[in-house]
C-alpha cells in the first residue's frame, strides 16, 4: 500500500475557502463603515459592496474549479481533492447565504 505522500502545503487548501470568506466579511464590514462614515451616496456604497462581494465569490469559485480539476493519484490524493472541493462548495454557499442578504438592506441608518 505505497502511494505518493501528499505535501503538507496541499492541506492549506482545506481552509482556503473559509479564509476567503473571513476576508470578505472583514472587507465588506470595513467598506460599509467607511462609506457610512464619509457619507458616500447610497448607490455608490451599494455598488462597491456588490463588487467586493462578487470578487470574493469569483475567488472561491476559482478555488472550487481548480480543486475539482486537480488530478492526484492514490486514495489519499483523491480523498483530499474531494474534501477540498466540498469545503470550497460549503464556503461558496456560506458566503452567499451569510453575506449576500445584508446587501439588500438599507445602506446606512
Amino acid at each position: 500500500m505505497s502511494s505518493t505522500p501528499i505535501p503538507p502545503r496541499r492541506l492549506w487548501w482545506l481552509a482556503a475557502g473559509f479564509v476567503v470568506w473571513c476576508i470578505a466579511l472583514v472587507v465588506l464590514c470595513a467598506l460599509h463603515a467607511v462609506g457610512c462614515a464619509f457619507g458616500w451616496p447610497a448607490a455608490t456604497l451599494r455598488w462597491s459592496l456588490v463588487l467586493v462581494f462578487a470578487a470574493h465569490l469569483v475567488v472561491i469559485g476559482w478555488m472550487w474549479r481548480s480543486a475539482a480539476r486537480d488530478a492526484r493519484s492514490g486514495p489519499r490524493g483523491s480523498f483530499l481533492r474531494e474534501t477540498v472541493v466540498w469545503t470550497a462548495i460549503a464556503a461558496f454557499a456560506s458566503t452567499v447565504l451569510a453575506l449576500g442578504p445584508p446587501l439588500l438592506l438599507t445602506a446606512c441608518v
